[in-house]
């Protein structure tokens, strides 16, 4: 069994209340994740916060400097929002933080939930026009591939073609390179450095319906399932492993290539956990609500009361690892059970929660929940 540790800068502010401060808060939960032995610290990206606790608009940018105060742990984004982000930089940004980490980046893509977010960066990284972002997505999510795979590239799409039309070079210095030249005409481009890791990291997307299950089966992604229930996620993981198995003509293990994200908090006992943090932990879900729905937590076939409450009581049950460390064993093994679960990202920081406490929350995970999966 693998364990990572999730935040974001919102999640892990603790008391802070400007970005230096933030900043050091993350550092701090960096570090002990990987003194305490956990795979992978995982950064989310969002911009505009209404929030007012902060944002990671680049966590490339900001998982330079992790790896630079590490030197084992992983430093994963879930996700860079790839319709927000032009290809090519994205590219070049990841293989440089590969090689300045020594080859410890993993890679997660997404397509954004947030409408406010998206329109600002590309007309059809807009949520709503999910046809548009979708394509978008997959788009840019290929172009970053076919870099990383190839010493020279090439792409024609609906929103974006390389070389550029009519992109031409000539120069003294240089004789013409049939592999990227056709007289002065640029065929191809080279894009450096390439990524530390062969032929590069591995790369996740974060996935909420079958939808998004179908595209990083059909892309041969990773997939990183949110927050939904047991059943649902061994449906989707069934579901992922039937195409894999299809395109690539072996038998995908059900929870091969596959992650789950859940909310943690550990306490002596579930009643301490629901005293301490209900509200912090709360927060994330009652944000998202109106861009995810209640919907992602069901069970297959299962139909919502329309008036059902979002609160602690319906999540607990459904997707939440909180109370006592026996507690939270116990539904990980029903992960497993179900799911064939081999990494689970723990989402340890909540807003609003004293930055002492969510340090004291992942430790507590890593020493009484983590040794009984070793």
């Amino acid at each position: 069994m693998r364990f990572a540790a999730f935040t974001t800068v919102a999640e892990s502010a603790g008391e802070a209340t400007d970005a230096t401060g933030l900043l050091d808060n993350l550092r701090k939960q960096t570090i002990l994740a990987e003194e305490l032995g956990f795979e992978a610290m995982w950064l989310g990206e969002h911009h505009f916060g209404p929030y007012g606790a902060g944002d990671i608009p680049n966590p490339i940018l900001l998982g330079a400097d992790l790896a630079a105060r590490t030197s084992r742990i992983r430093i994963g984004q879930m996700a860079n929002i790839a319709p927000w982000w032009h290809p090519i930089r994205l590219a070049e940004d990841l293989a440089i933080l590969d090689n300045m980490s020594g080859g410890r980046v993993d890679v997660g893509f997404g397509r954004g939930i947030w409408p406010y977010e998206g329109p600002q960066f590309h007309p059809n990284a807009d949520p709503r026009k999910d046809k548009e972002n979708r394509e978008l997505f997959r788009e840019t999510v290929e172009i970053v591939r076919e870099i990383w795979r190839n010493e020279y590239f090439s792409y024609n799409g609906s929103n974006y073609s390389f070389p550029a039309e009519d992109t031409v070079f000539s120069h003294p210095m240089y004789s013409p390179n049939p592999k990227w030249l056709d007289g002065e005409k640029v065929t191809k481009l080279r894009v450096t450095p390439r990524p530390y890791q062969e032929p590069h990291p591995p790369i996740w997307m974060t996935v909420s319906t079958d939808n998004s299950v179908t595209t990083a089966a059909e892309l041969g992604l990773n997939a990183c399932y949110w927050q939904p229930p047991a059943l649902r996620i061994r449906q989707r993981m069934e579901l992922y492993a039937e195409i894999r198995s299809r395109l690539e003509g072996r038998q995908f293990r059900l929870g091969e290539g596959q992650a789950v994200m859940r909310t943690t908090y550990i306490a002596s006992s579930m009643e301490e956990a629901r005293r301490e943090a209900e509200e912090a932990v709360m927060s994330s879900f009652i944000f998202n609500d109106p861009f995810r729905g209640r919907q992602v937590f069901t069970n297959p076939d299962e139909v919502l009361d329309p008036d059902v409450k979002l609160d602690w009581d319906f999540l607990e049950p459904r997707t939440l690892l909180v109370g006592s460390p026996e507690n939270v064993i116990e539904k990980i093994e029903e992960l497993q059970e179900v799911c064939s679960l081999e990494y689970l990202l723990v989402s340890f920081s909540h807003t609003g929660l004293p930055v002492g406490k969510s340090l004291q929350n992942l430790e507590n995970f890593a020493t009484k929940v983590m040794p009984h999966f070793a």
